[in-house]
This record gives C-alpha cells, structure tokens and sequence, in this order.
C-alpha cells in the first residue's frame, strides 16, 4: 500500500546548522548568559549581614536560567553550578535564589533576546496563543461528583514574531495565568505592550481572543488585528466593520500555526510538566521556557554566520 504523503524531512542545511549552534552545550549557555545579563538590572540585592554569598549576583541568575534550560532538578542544578563556576551551592540555596528572581524581569530578558534575533534580519507578523501545562502539585477540587483531588494546572500565554529569512519564530513577551484564566484578557494586558511591538504588523490570533476591547488596542499601538471571528451573528457595528473589512483568513492560516512550533519543542523538552511548589516558582519557570526558547533560537540564528547588529528604530538606540 502506497503512503499518501512522502516522508517528512528536515529544510535544506538543517543539521549542519543545528551541530553549529550547539544548543545543548552547558559551558556555551552559562558563558552567553554572564556576558549577556547586566548586574545593575537583577531584581535583588545581596544584605550586608551575615554570611558573603557563594556565588555573585550574574551567576544567581545564570544558574535559575540553566535549572529551566535543561530540565533539571535542582540537585542536578547544584551539581552543574559547581562544574560550571568551581564554586559551592546547596540544592536549598539553589531554590531560595531561585525564587529571588521575578517574571517581570525575566520578560525583559526574554524582549532583550528577542531584539538580538530579529537584529539579524526583518521580522514578520506577530502571533498569539497559549497551552496548558501541569504541576506535579494537587489541589482539592470543587466540582461535585469528580475526583477529591486533582493536579494543579497553568496557562503559558505567548506573543511570538515570524523572522521568515531565517525560519524561527522568537517570543516577544510572556505570561503565566491558572487554566481557569480567560485567553483574551492577558493578550491586551500582559502580552500587548507598547515599548515591545514593531508598527503595521498583523496580530493573528484564534476566536479565543476574539473581541472589540483587543481589536481596539492593537488598532491603538498601530497594529492591523487578524482575530478569527466567532461563529455567530453579531449585531455591533463595529465588530461586523471588522469582519468585513479587516479579517484576512487566508493570511491568518499562512502565520496562526507557527506558533505551535514553540509548543511542540517545550513538550519534547519537559513534556508540559512542571515541578515547582510555590505558585510564585511557576510564574518564574514558565517565564524561564519562553527564554529557553529564545536563547536557543539566537543560537541557531547566530549559526547561520549571518552578521548580529542593532538596528536603533523602532526600539532603542542602546547597543545590545
């Protein structure tokens, strides 16, 4: 019996390119991140009291980066720190200064990242989704007539760009909500920021995101909504404007699945799972994946020996 579709392979130079990025090298992510991280910008200081801490603050955060990066526990962590650094930290103390740090700042990192990919060449549209992770946590469910118990589950809400000459999609920014969180709120609040998004560039989105209040604010930050439109009838005029005028589908099925890409490789790598305790420790590690993703999607840009500069427009003029 013949296959109805040939056998699916890699683009052209992929593997030539992926050996040269080198993307699960441990010496060449902790050495980017001491040279890439700027002291003066992490969220904690260090007390005058006490005991001198074993690690300064850049390696604080390169060790939280590693610990989400490569899957690890934080034994694991502690055991890659002191081949890393030569220096000594407690598992204990890896968690502790692990929850130093604060999603807030690590978006930024995650934006800062993103700057130096499309540093190398024009990028696309913009794209928004999210997906559901869970935690190795329970929690007492309320619904009647259903388990007693049932495992925590989180939202991992993204703002991606295509960088279409280089074929990699890069996140903008990112934000973590319960499974119970609505998808369209976080993409106008949390997602959507002004200092962060290129002008006259499309939004794709699903129907989830569908609404007069986000079609507002892209049009307000100079962005062209492509939102997938609910299957009803509306009655408001300015959303039937919208649909008739505005809505591309053929442009928002060429984009809406790139996304995907970024979620796919984040169920390879951990399978969707997370094993932190404190909620606030999952707001750190999902932003952590969204800068895992970036960090190994430089790493595959700067392998193509294409030359990295800044562009000062439309961000800021400080060199990366």
């Amino acid at each position: 019996m013949c296959n109805k579709y040939p056998n699916k392979k890699k683009r052209r130079g992929f593997w030539k390119r992926y050996e040269r990025a080198n993307i699960k090298d441990y010496r060449k992510v902790w050495d980017f991140c001491i040279e890439f991280i700027d002291k003066d910008e992490i969220p904690f200081v260090f007390s005058n009291i006490g005991r001198k801490p074993n690690l300064n603050k850049k390696e604080y955060v390169c060790m939280s980066i590693l610990h989400a990066y490569f899957d690890l526990d934080f034994r694991e962590t502690e055991q890659l720190v002191k081949i890393l650094s030569g220096k000594q930290l407690d598992h204990t103390n890896c968690v502790r200064w692990f929850g130093r740090l604060n999603a807030e700042y690590i978006n930024n990192l995650v934006f800062e990242i993103h700057k130096k990919i499309i540093g190398i060449d024009n990028a696309g549209d913009y794209i928004a989704d999210s997906t559901q992770l869970t935690c190795d946590r329970l929690e007492e469910q309320t619904i009647v007539d259903e388990d007693e118990y049932h495992h925590i589950t989180l939202k991992f809400h993204i703002l991606a760009q295509y960088i279409f000459t280089l074929g990699l999609v890069s996140i903008v920014s990112v934000f973590a909500s319960n499974k119970e969180a609505n998808d369209s709120p976080p993409l106008r609040n949390n997602l959507l920021h002004e200092e962060k998004i290129c002008r006259d560039k499309r939004v794709h989105a699903d129907k989830g995101y569908f609404g007069k209040e986000n079609i507002k604010r892209c049009r307000k930050l100079k962005l062209k909504p492509n939102i997938v439109p609910k299957e009803r009838d509306y009655s408001d005029a300015y959303l039937k404007r919208y649909i008739r005028n505005d809505y591309d589908a053929e442009s928002r099925k060429a984009n809406r699945g790139l996304i995907e890409g970024i979620f796919g490789g984040l169920e390879t790598e951990t399978g969707m799972k997370v094993r932190c305790r404190k909620p606030e420790h999952r707001n750190i590690f999902l932003s952590l994946l969204a800068l895992k993703h970036n960090l190994r999607a430089y790493f595959r840009a700067t392998a193509l020996r294409i030359s990295i500069y800044f562009a000062p427009t439309p961000y800021t003029s400080k060199t990366i």
